[in-house]
């Protein structure tokens, strides 16, 4: 598709697991004009030290509904290369015909490698845009312990030092940000999505349209609204080996959420604590202070987060 001379606008998500990149993204695809989530690139281009070994290289929407896609191809993936991420942009956005890429890598030091590669040759690219997606640190911690086991001052910890480093280096480089709350995004998508649009300078359509969702890597539990729970197993049945295995664990928890006519709030950290792990949770140095400083109001979420006497 023909696209404008003009470079895209680089958008880096950036965060921790469980922040609801994924989703964010894919509704800033189905929404927002000329923008278009392309996915995990740092694991498109398999680059060391920051991408997942078992993640495929291919397009999980297209994957899924059993066609070839016409962007990720074998093409793009013989000549993308995490030495020129921002080129591995324009080409998607030729590609795709879209004006803004984003990039669900969540990595800081992606965003950091990508801003490195810009030379003073590249001073007309449109600028680097970052997106923070948040999860509050008692729901990432609790999610953070559901999946690997370990304890949750070592969720907190990991939480505290994703967001300071994300804020330091967008400030650093001086890249224009935003702060997504995942929760806030659940309980009111509209008005999340005009806050992004505006953020984008790109304009906000009126209904969504689901049938050009093209991205890589992800959760697997988000493909679920778009393709349905039945065409999800039926992937993952076709897997086989240390893919298959990863992809059972990860849908694990999350299977009793899906297509179960609930709202989709974030609530299943709702009364999870006790009162001693909700403190070992506040007594981590600097979480009160870092949740503050990306619009948490600390006292709410863990009133919310711990348990009722009995």
């Amino acid at each position: 598709m023909d696209t404008p001379d003009r470079h895209p606008t680089s958008v880096f998500v950036v965060g921790t697991l469980f922040s609801g990149s994924t989703l964010i993204g894919r509704d800033m695809t189905t929404r927002i004009g000329n923008a278009h989530y392309a996915g995990e690139l740092n694991n498109f281009t398999q680059i060391p030290g920051m991408s997942h070994p078992t993640s495929g290289r291919g397009c999980g929407p297209c994957s899924l509904l059993g066609r070839p896609c016409p962007h990720f191809t074998d093409e793009l993936r013989e000549h993308a290369t995490h030495e020129d991420i921002l080129g591995l942009h324009d080409r998607l956005a030729r590609s795709l015909g879209a004006s803004a890429i984003i990039d669900g890598s969540k990595y800081v030091g992606w965003l950091r490698r990508a801003v490195h590669q810009l030379s003073p040759d590249q001073a007309d690219r449109s600028p680097l845009h970052v997106i923070v997606t948040a999860r509050n640190p008692v729901a990432f911690a609790t999610s953070h312990r559901n999946r690997t086991g370990e304890p949750l001052w070592q969720g907190a910890n990991i939480w505290r030092d994703t967001y300071v480093d994300a804020l330091r280096t967008a400030n650093t480089f001086g890249l224009p940000h935003m702060v997504i709350r995942y929760e806030d995004h659940m309980a009111q998508r509209e008005r999340s999505l005009r806050r992004l649009a505006a953020f984008l300078h790109l304009p906000l359509d009126a209904g969504p349209d689901g049938t050009g969702l093209h991205d890589t890597g992800g959760n697997w539990s988000s493909f679920v609204p778009y393709v349905g729970e039945g065409q999800l197993v039926q992937h993952i049945e076709r897997l086989d080996g240390d893919g298959r295995a990863e992809a059972e664990k990860f849908v694990e928890h999350a299977r009793a959420y899906w297509n179960d006519g609930k709202p989709r709030a974030d609530t299943r950290w709702h009364r999870s604590l006790s009162a001693v792990e909700a403190n070992v949770l506040l007594s981590t140095p600097g979480m009160a202070d870092t949740a503050s400083l990306l619009g948490y109001n600390v006292a709410e979420f863990v009133h919310l987060a711990v348990k009722a006497p009995r």
